[in-house]
């Protein structure tokens, strides 16, 4: 073998080590493709992956166990590709004490964390059916959805950046956690018993992407879980792989 040959046959072997490394999940991430919409995503092994169509309700999407008409009217169009979810490992919900300076003892209940990733698709045909979807503003009304769930507030400005040459669009949203899913924290004491509801923090990311229009919902009652989903990796088509939403999200001011 010449000289020129083996340098070739080395070349091409590194290329495809390095092709090899690059669709390679990440230590503690899992790997889901669709060849349909040429896209990978690197989640969080923890989280495991749920039928789709249970966030479906009488034909429409429904957000955090949230079955609202307005909402509904949002949502109507959206397909689910992929649903996450964190498993309940352990108790549903932890139970501690601390006396109090009156000689009672407070009681605090703590829900186990929950977390849910929702991938899906705008269905422009559905869209279509009803106008001409030629707004400019669809992506952000997709991302911005978060916003409008009953009960949630903006925690960050809505805003475009980039995931490589991918451009998308947050927003990011707080409120109290509902539906049977969402179990309430609560704190008693002695001398007066109140129910502290528990929070859910939400961001939603959308991008136009390879003629299909996609949305990400991320979900948790736990602002570090949010963090932490976020940074779910996604490869759009040969690019390389990088996180959704690369920084820290922050909660709103009590």
């Amino acid at each position: 073998m010449t000289f020129a040959i083996r340098t070739l046959v080395a070349s091409c072997f590194l290329v495809a080590s390095l092709a090899a490394a690059a669709q390679t999940a990440a230590h503690g991430t899992t790997e889901w493709e669709s060849e349909a919409l040429k896209l990978r995503l690197f989640y969080p092994s923890d989280l495991v992956k749920a039928d789709p169509e249970k966030v479906l309700h009488d034909g429409h999407l429904t957000l955090f166990n949230v079955d609202n008409p307005k909402l509904a009217a949002e949502t109507h169009c959206l397909r689910p590709a992929l649903l996450l979810e964190l498993p309940q490992s352990g108790p549903a919900q932890t139970t501690s004490t601390q006396p109090t300076a009156d000689g009672g003892t407070q009681v605090t209940i703590t829900p186990a964390i929950t977390a849910t990733i929702l991938l899906a698709e705008l269905d422009v045909d559905c869209l279509n059916a009803e106008h001409e979807s030629s707004s400019t503003t669809l992506l952000a009304d997709l991302a911005e959805i978060v916003n409008k769930v009953p009960g949630m507030k903006p925690i960050a400005q809505p805003s475009w950046y980039n995931v490589g040459w991918q451009k998308v669009h947050m927003a990011a949203a707080q409120g109290p956690a509902q539906g049977p899913a969402q179990p309430q924290a609560s704190t008693t004491d002695s001398a007066n018993q109140s129910t502290v509801p528990q929070s859910l923090y939400t961001m939603g990311l959308s991008t136009n992407w390879n003629s299909h229009l996609l949305v990400w919902y991320f979900s948790s009652n736990n602002i570090d879980t949010l963090n932490r989903i976020t940074k779910t990796a996604v490869r759009f088509g040969r690019a390389e792989a990088a996180p959704l939403y690369p920084v820290p999200m922050g909660t709103a001011a009590p």
